[in-house]
């Protein structure tokens, strides 16, 4: 691949510029942050891309996928649980949850926790055990809408 073709080129999407939503699960004040999911069905994609910011204190409540997902720590600090192991993470630090294995993050530090997730599939079902808000349902298929 040549950068000087002639083609132009896009200009690839920063995580700062994603339109991030807000989710809560269920009363647990402290399960609440914000996600983006900038590649997916959706857009084509045979894979899906999950953004994820955790404010200090807060918390993604351990769920489940139907895929595999891989994670990637790109600033703050947090544990990480998958199953029954947990892990210290920060910048830098990838983890893996295996597909159906309950899985959650906790941000432990004093800024904001930013994860990207990667999933070998471009539609899969998420299970929480309370509702999550907006949607309403603990279970529900990725993406939503589209």
């Amino acid at each position: 691949m040549n950068a000087t073709a002639t083609t132009e080129l896009l200009q690839a999407p920063s995580a700062d510029e994603l339109e991030l939503a807000t989710f809560t699960v269920g009363d647990d004040p402290t399960a609440e942050a914000r996600l983006a999911v900038p590649i997916s069905a959706a857009t084509g994609s045979p894979n899906t891309l999950v953004y994820l910011e955790v404010d200090p204190g807060k918390q993604i409540p351990l769920h489940t996928h139907t895929a595999d997902e891989v994670f990637v720590v790109l600033e703050g600090e947090g544990i990480v649980t998958s199953g029954d192991r947990q892990w210290s993470a920060s910048a830098g630090s990838i983890a893996v949850a295996p597909a159906f294995e309950r899985h959650g993050w906790e941000n432990t530090g004093s800024e904001t926790l930013r994860i990207a997730g990667f999933l070998g599939a471009n539609v899969f079902v998420t299970e929480f055990d309370a509702p999550v808000a907006p949607f309403g349902v603990a279970s529900f298929v990725t993406p939503v809408g589209g």
